[in-house]
């Protein structure tokens, strides 16, 4: 009798066993479908084993096979049971829920059939203000038929095709999705300067696997070090994948890459419907494109040849997920990277803590791009003290000024605040009384546009309020500055440069960011207000001045990285100004201009600031120095809450610590918001010296939780590695 142990999307962290009929020969990796309970459900095999450890009385026969090859190799197989293992997760949150939705849902393993689209033979009657009909048209004249993915990838939204589409200029072709073109790299048109050709040469040199921690400054040219890494990697046949931490990266990135590299591209990120991503996915797996390019869940998609990862601005807290499989896209990088036997470079300009201590260990080869490729250095930024300056939209006088200088000029300036709304809060002007959001006892953010009052924590809506809670005075006012306010003013004081806002609420639409970012590339704005998707990676040849508007929270939080994390967005955002022929200016706008992380980071930059942190790190008994684990629960009832801490506590400290006695309970305490979503929120925070040590402990905890009765009364979330303290 053959048993095969199955992984299922279900919240258990166990495999399940069940008989190999003798008329069935799954693989390991395949697709099966099994009964369980009274549910038909679709699951992976992850083992086959020629005995169970339950009687052979109560094991249910497998169904039916779906696939007849592996959808998952045993590399990957390696990869996802390390996923299991390492963030204590139940094994079908790993093997099943990261498949795309139509495999999860029993699909073939084959590509879908997309439209392909053609012009007709209509003489072109387009208006000469619809530019993106016309240059779409002519892009299928020039191109034939095209697949619709293909021409997403090129700019064009299902809008554009539909406009085309009901002129009957364009139509759809009754056939397959076309065959892969083949690979093309065409020369590069830079010449490397020595900094970048000593990193290549250092890279290329060792095969297998290993990790290199690439700091270069903003406009350094890591990108083209890239590129000329990739070259090489693909003229051998092998598959490259790039991560990069934000959906707004994606195209300017995809641009880049197909001007360089004619061939497949899988693109994978959120905004992809079920088909695009079913498609990306299969073409990553079966080996059709060379390169994969996408967000931080691309890191699991399989390919065949893996030859090289990428994983550009490394310290972004974007690539750690935060619920569900909470897994670090960094870390799973380098672990697939080993499983894989191939080399894995992390850039930034910012390298974040953990990366730069695995650099000093020698785990990592540490190389350094400290030029701009560019005549200019990268500007310094200026400190400008806004105590007691009056402000206009948060903006000091002399910030307006600099601002219509650089415009007169011809360039562009970004403002830079990461605060979304029109104002942070609603406040009655006559007795104080704050507007709150009463399931999570936070301030509402107000959004004049929508006429809304949203809570940035659970998503509750309403209407503003017309009178005050407390008093009943009519006397509502806006309090705070947010993006949609700044916006508005500078909108009205300087009308001629077309000022544009990019943040969540002004992109929510499927390729509006794309457009937006084109415009400003073409210099239809001159003037950019936004949070920090306009932060990273973007490179706006025009752009001189950039603008911070406050930075002062992040100085006095509660979170030990705050810091660190003010820090690198301040870097990255005033490496925005100056990236081309002109000279750029930063100016930073603060309350507390002489304080010694500012003054250390604008004095003595980032690697000073970076020294200075890890110290403190040291000494405090902090990471990257101890490996943490925090154990989050929740309740709608306080009481009980609490009761389940204390019992968590006891169990660990009773039963557990005595087997481990190098993890330690380092602090329990309400989450820094205490109430959300109507639930109140504890933190069990563990920490040890030893990674392997403290996973063990956590692994018999978890145990130990799932057998009491007492932790089904609340819900608990383990986080291994936390980047939140939330």
């Amino acid at each position: 009798m053959a048993i095969a142990q199955v992984a299922l999307a279900v919240p258990l962290r166990r495999l399940f066993d069940y008989i190999i009929p003798t008329h069935l020969s799954p693989n390991v990796g395949a697709r099966v479908t099994v009964p369980f309970g009274r549910q038909k459900l679709i699951g992976i095999v992850v083992n086959i084993k020629a005995n169970s450890d339950y009687p052979e009385a109560k094991l249910k026969p497998i169904d039916a096979c779906i696939d007849v090859e592996p959808l998952i190799n045993t590399e990957y197989i390696k990869i996802f049971n390390w996923l299991c293992r390492y963030y204590l997760c139940p094994p079908g949150e790993v093997f099943v829920n990261l498949l795309p939705k139509k495999l999860k849902q029993g699909d073939p393993d084959r590509l879908v059939t997309e439209p392909v689209w053609q012009c007709t033979n209509t003489p072109a009657n387009i208006s000469e203000r619809a530019k993106q009909q016309q240059a779409l048209y002519d892009y299928l004249r020039k191109q034939g038929s095209t697949t619709q993915s293909l021409l997403k990838q090129a700019g064009f939204s299902k809008s554009i095709i539909n406009q085309l589409e009901k002129k009957a200029l364009i139509e759809p072709v009754d056939i397959l999705a076309q065959p892969p073109k083949p690979l093309k790299i065409n020369p590069s048109p830079y010449q490397l300067q020595p900094q970048q050709q000593n990193a290549f040469d250092i890279m290329k040199q060792k095969s297998g696997f290993a990790t290199y921690l690439l700091e270069g400054v903003t406009g350094s040219g890591k990108t083209e070090v890239y590129m000329q890494l990739m070259a090489q990697v693909l003229a051998q046949g092998q598959q490259v994948l790039i991560l990069v931490p934000e959906i707004g990266l994606t195209p300017q990135t995809l641009s880049r890459f197909q001007q360089r590299f004619e061939c497949e591209i899988a693109l994978l990120h959120s905004e992809l419907n079920d088909s695009e991503r079913h498609n990306a996915w299969l073409k990553a797996r079966k080996g059709i494109a060379p390169i994969i390019l996408g967000t931080r869940s691309a890191v699991l998609v399989p390919t065949p040849n893996l030859g090289l990862i990428i994983l550009d601005e490394e310290h972004d807290a974007s690539y750690k997920q935060q619920d569900g499989l909470r897994y670090n896209a960094r870390d799973v990088a380098i672990k697939r990277a080993s499983v894989e036997s191939c080399k894995i470079i992390l850039g930034s300009a910012t390298p974040s803590l953990e990366s730069l201590n695995n650099a000093l260990q020698g785990r990592f080869v540490h190389i350094k791009m400290q030029q701009r490729t560019q005549k200019h250095a990268p500007p310094t930024p200026q400190l400008l003290d806004i105590k007691h300056q009056p402000l206009q939209a948060g903006l000091a006088y002399g910030v307006v000024e600099a601002i219509e200088h650089h415009v007169k000029q011809g360039n562009q300036a970004l403002i830079f605040l990461n605060r979304r709304g029109f104002s942070p809060a609603l406040i009655c002007h006559e007795c104080g009384w704050v507007c709150q959001c009463t399931r999570c006892e936070r301030h509402f953010t107000y959004h004049k546009a929508l006429s809304q009052v949203v809570c940035h924590h659970c998503g509750e809506i309403n209407k503003p309020p017309a009178q005050c809670a407390e008093c009943g005075s009519t006397q509502i006012i806006d309090w705070g500055i947010g993006t949609e306010q700044l916006a508005d003013w500078l909108t009205e004081r300087f009308s001629d440069a077309k000022p544009i806002r990019i943040d969540r609420d002004s992109v929510r639409r499927k390729g509006e960011l794309e457009n937006k970012l084109k415009a400003i590339e073409n210099g239809e704005h001159q003037i950019m207000i936004g949070t920090q998707m306009l932060a990273k990676g973007h490179h706006f040849p025009n752009l001189t001045l950039t603008v911070i508007v406050n930075v002062d929270s992040a100085l006095y939080s509660s979170d030990f990285r705050a810091v660190e994390k003010m820090s690198q967005l301040l870097v990255q955002v005033s490496g925005r100004a100056g990236r081309a022929e002109k000279r750029g200016q930063v100016i930073l706008q603060t309350h507390f201009p002489e304080h010694e992380y500012l003054q250390t980071l604008i004095y003595k930059g980032y690697p000073a600031l970076q020294k200075k942190l890890l110290a403190e790190r040291h000494q405090m008994q902090l990471p990257p120095y101890y490996y943490w684990a925090i154990l989050r629960v929740e309740s709608p009832q306080q009481a009980k809450l609490l009761t389940t801490v204390e019992l968590i506590e006891s169990l660990f400290n009773e039963q557990i610590q005595v087997h481990y006695q190098n993890v330690n309970l380092f602090a329990v305490m309400p989450a820094p918001q205490e109430k959300r979503a109507g639930k109140f929120r504890h933190m069990m925070v563990f920490q040890s010296i030893q990674r392997s040590m403290l996973n063990a402990a956590m692994q018999q905890l978890v145990m130990s939780l799932e057998q009491n009765s007492f932790s089904q009364q609340v819900r608990w979330t383990l986080d291994i590695d936390p980047q939140e303290m939330n």
